[in-house]
């Protein structure tokens, strides 16, 4: 708990909450500005599937830079101030790479939990004709939170690894644009899952038709990919684990 703490004080002046808020203000603002601009006599009774499919594209895009820049404004403290011999002749070196990755993942939780409950709540506003698919949100849950996690996992080892920020930053600026264009790709490519940054969209429940002829888009259930997910997650603990043996042999 003394390390938790001493960390929160470390970074009170870095704002980094008000990175995720930024992103999740711009998320909401958008997304209501959709619901708002939508005839929804052509998606009745696929409301929630049209937002479900809408925030896994937007967070595919925003996102990765997103987590780039929070996770550089946790690890950069130690490097501008070249403070990491210091740092550890008072608390295990491994603490310092475990506190950063844990104090990412409670502002990930957060995160998800709110753009989460955001769904719920725009449905309400526009008293949308769906019922409420549980199911569907719980999955949207699952792959926000858990690709971030794997991904911030990713972005903590090039920052701690990296005399410059720039790396990582750049890292999460090639995500972004690897989410731009996501959706051009199909989902069961299998180049399309060789990259991390595309699984908040092929962790969505949710697919869409458009039929050119009559300019209808249908919005249908597809199952959860449970292989290629497992895949992507033991990636993330190879990635947690490289990166703590190659920080833990740092020249510091």
């Amino acid at each position: 708990m003394r390390i938790f703490f001493t960390e929160l004080k470390k970074i009170r002046h870095r704002y980094i909450w008000l990175v995720y808020g930024a992103v999740f203000v711009v998320l909401t603002l958008w997304i209501a500005w959709c619901m708002s601009e939508m005839d929804f006599s052509d998606i009745s009774g696929q409301e929630y599937f049209y937002l479900l499919i809408s925030l896994s594209l937007m967070n595919s895009i925003f996102l990765p830079v997103t987590l780039a820049c929070g996770v550089s404004r946790l690890c950069d403290i130690e490097l501008k101030g070249n403070t990491f011999k210091l740092l550890c002749t008072m608390q295990p070196r491994h603490s310092i790479y475990h506190i950063k990755l844990f104090l990412n993942s409670l502002y990930l939780l957060v995160f998800s939990l709110a753009e989460t409950a955001l769904i719920p709540l725009i449905g309400c506003y526009y008293k949308v004709s769906q019922p409420l698919p549980f199911l569907h949100i719980g999955l949207f849950f699952f792959t926000t939170f858990s690709v971030s996690l794997v991904l911030s996992v990713l972005q903590q080892t090039l920052s701690l690894v990296s005399v410059s920020q720039l790396l990582p930053l750049f890292v999460g600026v090639g995500g972004t644009f690897v989410g731009i264009f996501s959706a051009f790709f199909p989902s069961q490519s299998f180049f399309f899952r060789l990259l991390p940054w595309d699984y908040y969209f092929i962790g969505c429940p949710i697919n869409m038709y458009y039929n050119a002829a009559t300019r209808q888009t249908t919005y249908f259930e597809i199952p959860f990919p449970k292989g290629a997910f497992f895949g992507f997650l033991l990636f993330g603990i190879f990635i947690y684990f490289l990166g703590k043996i190659i920080f833990m042999k740092k020249e510091v």
